[in-house]
């Protein structure tokens, strides 16, 4: 099963054709990114959890037949056949487009890149490159961990609360004692401080939801979906 969310990006698909989905249960990240390479250039991050966005031109495969980059966690392109994917297990997916400036980004938000706000690296990166406004972005957030599931230690929670006072409403007492976050919350907040025009946010939990997800916070799976985004060129369209 694929999740391409028929509603993710709506708005900007009308006027731009998109390549955008979640692998679920039974495809699993490796396999499936390996199976667009026959039409795609594929782009591979190394998913370091930090905040760094790299802009991807048109370049050349490595002989392994993608493109990769060793030290970052998201990318923007407005080069047709790129496809931007990211393997994810419970870690959260940030999806951006403008239709506009005909540009797209994928970002990998786990509790780290979170903090680091990478969701404001991703549309501060769209801007810097592409000139993109904040108001023409389109941004869909999940599947991924939610806050049900996410319980963190103190010093995570502290964290958040330091960096973000607003993040208090995101942070929950849990049925353990312990905090509760809601990183997709997080990062839709984030999105709305950087005037993100259209914020959707998928509901979806990958620790609860084992019929379709994998997920290592909750049985320790080391298997990952695969988050995918890119533009179509003439020849998928």
């Amino acid at each position: 099963m694929v999740m391409v969310i028929k509603d993710m990006l709506r708005s900007a698909s009308l006027c731009l054709p998109l390549e955008v989905g979640f692998s679920c249960k039974p495809h699993r990240a490796k396999a499936f990114r390996a199976s667009f390479c026959d039409d795609w250039k594929v782009v591979r991050l190394a998913l370091i959890h930090g905040a760094h966005i790299e802009a991807v031109g048109d370049v050349e495969l490595n002989s392994e037949g993608y493109i990769d980059f060793e030290d970052c966690d998201g990318a923007v392109t407005n080069v047709p056949g790129i496809l931007l994917t990211t393997s994810n297990g419970d870690c959260i997916p940030v999806w951006t487009c403008d239709p506009v400036k005909r540009c797209v980004g994928l970002a990998h938000a786990g509790w780290r890149g979170t903090l680091a706000g990478i969701a404001a690296s991703l549309v501060r990166r769209m801007k810097e490159v592409y000139g993109c406004e904040p108001e023409d972005i389109v941004a869909h957030i999940g599947p991924g961990i939610g806050a049900c599931c996410f319980e963190v230690g103190e010093d995570v929670a502290q964290s958040f609360l330091e960096k973000y006072p607003w993040a208090e409403e995101y942070c929950y007492a849990g049925r353990t004692g312990k905090p509760f976050l809601d990183l997709k919350g997080i990062n839709a907040h984030i999105l709305s401080f950087e005037s993100v025009g259209e914020i959707e946010v998928s509901s979806r939990c990958t620790c609860c939801e084992e019929e379709l997800f994998y997920s290592y916070r909750r049985s320790a799976d080391t298997s990952r979906m695969l988050a995918y985004i890119g533009i179509k060129g003439l020849d998928l369209s």
